[in-house]
């Protein structure tokens, strides 16, 4: 099954080409969504996280307060990269966890391609559990006037960029780039016909360590 990586800085709407390819009849999950649903449900993360930010962020019952949250791990502040990368370290590995399980279960019923959207497959090094990684990126002015349409404020908007990586960095990283400052329309003709060109690509090979030791030989 050949695994294909989405990502994107805030705002570039890698999100929309989620929709659309899973209107294309493609498994799509969200690392965002899986996320939350691990932030909500599972106990022993409910419980870290109410040691760390309290009842106010994680009620003893109910939903946690996420623009709280929020507002605490992005800022510009050594708390607010400490908090961070707390909330990554805890919650990361559980996501991955989920993730594999979910992709071996798509593999297991023959599914030829699935996708994994997140905007930190770089940050998080997890790139080589994909065959493929697709980058969406757009001009910082059309995505902030984005991210203000989608939420009413483009106050935490600059933090929140800050803690990806840029454009130019996802551009050299990804093996293929949308550049998403069009329409719609344009979005999906450029999302559909890159689906087209991956479901005729094989999976990646896997470097074996007899390729890496002859490799690190030759140097």
């Amino acid at each position: 099954m050949l695994v294909v990586g989405l990502t994107g800085t805030i705002g570039s709407g890698k999100t929309e080409v989620a929709r659309i390819a899973r209107g294309e009849g493609i498994p799509v999950v969200s690392s965002d969504d899986v996320a939350r649903r691990i932030m909500e449900t599972d106990p022993d993360v409910r419980a870290a996280l109410h040691q760390r930010f309290g009842s106010d962020v994680v009620p003893d019952t109910g939903p946690l307060d996420r623009r709280r949250l929020a507002e605490l791990i992005f800022g510009p502040t050594t708390d607010h990269t400490e908090h961070r990368h707390f909330v990554e370290q805890l919650v990361h590995p559980r996501v991955i966890e989920s993730i594999a399980q979910w992709l071996d279960q798509l593999a297991a019923r023959g599914e030829p391609m699935a996708i994994v959207e997140s905007a930190l497959i770089y940050n998080a090094g997890i790139e080589d559990l994909f065959d493929y990684v697709v980058a969406v990126v757009a001009p910082e002015s059309l995505r902030r006037q984005r991210y203000r349409e989608r939420t009413g404020s483009d106050a935490d908007f600059e933090p929140r960029q800050q803690a990806q990586l840029s454009d130019d960095e996802l551009r050299q990283r990804a093996d293929f780039t949308i550049v998403n400052d069009g329409t719609l329309d344009d979005l999906e003709q450029a999302t559909k016909t890159l689906l087209a060109i991956l479901r005729h690509l094989p999976p990646r090979p896997v470097e074996s360590v007899e390729d890496t030791d002859d490799e690190q030989a030759d140097r």
